[in-house]
């Protein structure tokens, strides 16, 4: 055994061939790409069997055999033994950083193993089962909390027979134990027949009445769907729910019912029309068909404003409305907003587009403003038409990101700033201050509050002030700031 551990120790080739196999390895736990790599990576496996293998072979059935003395062999042995554990702890410590801290696919590879599961979608016709359906299949094995909030929309899609195609949505709540679970659900029947369950992600909960899941159930239950789009004639259609939404006096498409299913149209209005509107349309012709926009009449409180009305005008909260954590607005024409392509694993991706007109049509600039970084959006700006700033956080929503574009948003590169170290009682040192702000302007200065996430408590959770000349290319570390 020691003359097979020997020159399997000292064989060049084999010492090639296994760091040939560690690089492969590290780069598909870091990148995936896993058509790109698996076939080296088997060639390897194959290759090295084969050298181990000949290697016990020879020296088994030539017993009689002395290794030859040659003056090099002694310190070749030893360099040989560094060489390979020198590989082994290099390539060790890559895949070590791609399985933790989302710092590659292993990690989310990992990630899914622990959070995602699948459930048979059994009731999947929405003329049947509506989408209360959907929540009891997945209550069969996975019971949901009893009363849910949306973090994002519902978007649904469904055949002209009523066959649902695809829908997702991002639902938190406390479970009857109060501890918060968040759920993000989707579905692909071009992909699966399953309904995906993605748990533990970060859903940035305020636990807003304005988001409850309960009307959307409610109102699809009442809503004759079939009926509703077979006027249509289209083979898809698509059910959109936000939420509570204040139409204000605007009555096109507007439908108020009960939960009988009667129906009453509105011709005017003479007060605002606030209410959890359950919307359907046809995909693509929004402009052309008027999306059927029902409100199911019941609880008094679903047609009430959260806030004051005597607070703000319409025309002040429609303000207020105008930019958001995924929309701004340089001026009355001009506008950028952050559209969602795809969501995984509490994670949200975008694409950036742009409008000249008000908001009447929008043009997509940028396919990937995040650059394959994924998190959701946190917070958007632009200066003026060339300079513009994009915040992410992180699925866990302990730390995040800046990205800053000087070309209008064709191109967006990460900004990095140096972490700012502080030294607790007990000697040890952190840097608690990793969740960026949106920069603002201020005398020529741009000025960034860096936070410390969901994960923050040190100084009660105080903020860290950067200061950049350049416009945001580069910050230096001005001050701590406490919380007000």
């Amino acid at each position: 055994m020691k003359r097979i551990l020997i020159s399997l120790l000292t064989n060049p080739i084999l010492i090639i061939g296994y760091w040939i196999f560690c690089y492969e390895l590290a780069s598909l736990c870091m990148y995936g790409r896993m058509n790109n790599n698996i076939y080296i990576l088997l060639f390897c496996i194959v290759f090295l069997i084969s050298i181990i293998t000949f290697t016990t072979i020879r020296i088994i059935t030539d017993k009689e055999r002395e290794f030859k003395k040659l003056p090099n062999l002694k310190a070749w042995k030893y360099i040989s033994i560094l060489i390979i554990v020198a590989i082994t702890s290099f390539y060790g410590v890559e895949i070590y950083k791609s399985a933790t801290n989302y710092g590659g696919k292993l990690a989310w590879f990992i990630e899914r193993l622990k959070n995602e599961r699948s459930v048979k979608f059994e009731h999947n016709n929405i003329y049947e089962f509506g989408v209360e359906g959907i929540f009891e299949d997945i209550n069969k094995e996975h019971p949901l909390p009893k009363k849910l909030y949306m973090a994002s929309d519902f978007d649904l899609t469904f055949n002209s027979d009523g066959i649902i195609t695809a829908f997702d949505t991002f639902v938190y709540g406390k479970n009857a134990h109060g501890k918060e679970e968040t759920y993000l659900i989707a579905y692909d029947k071009k992909k699966s027949q399953d309904i995906t369950i993605i748990r533990n992600g970060y859903a940035n909960p305020d636990y807003d009445d304005d988001k409850l899941v309960e009307p959307l159930i409610k109102t699809v239950n009442a809503i004759p769907v079939k009926q509703t789009v077979s006027k249509w004639n289209e083979s898809k259609y698509g059910l959109v729910y936000y939420g509570k939404r204040n139409w204000g006096y605007n009555t096109e498409g507007i439908i108020n019912i009960n939960e009988d299913g009667k129906e009453h149209n509105l011709e005017k209005s003479t007060s605002e029309i606030i209410g959890y509107t359950v919307s359907i349309f046809v995909p693509g012709k929004e402009k052309e068909v008027v999306p059927a926009r029902y409100n199911l009449i019941g609880d008094p409180n679903w047609s009430k404003a959260n806030t004051n009305p005597n607070q703000k005008s319409s025309k002040e909260k429609q303000q207020d409305l105008t930019n958001s954590k995924e929309q701004f607005y340089l001026s009355k024409e001009v506008g950028y907003k952050l559209n969602i392509t795809d969501k995984a694993l509490g994670s949200t991706f975008y694409s950036l587009s742009k409008t000249i007109d008000g908001g009447k049509t929008w043009e997509v600039i940028n396919n990937d403003p995040f650059n394959g970084t994924i998190g959701s959006a946190s917070g958007i700006t632009f200066l003026n038409d060339k300079l513009g700033f994009l915040v992410a956080v992180r699925p866990s929503g302990t730390e995040g990101e800046l990205y800053r574009t000087d070309d209008g948003g064709i191109s967006f590169k990460k900004v990095n700033y140096t972490p700012r170290e502080v030294k607790l009682d007990s000697g040890q040192s952190i840097s608690p201050f990793d969740s960026p702000g949106m920069p603002y302007e201020k005398d020529g200065v741009f000025n960034m509050l860096v936070g410390q996430g969901s994960d923050g408590d040190y100084n009660g959770n105080s903020s860290a002030l950067y200061q950049s000349k350049d416009k945001g290319e580069t910050w230096e570390y001005v001050k701590e700031v406490k919380s007000s």
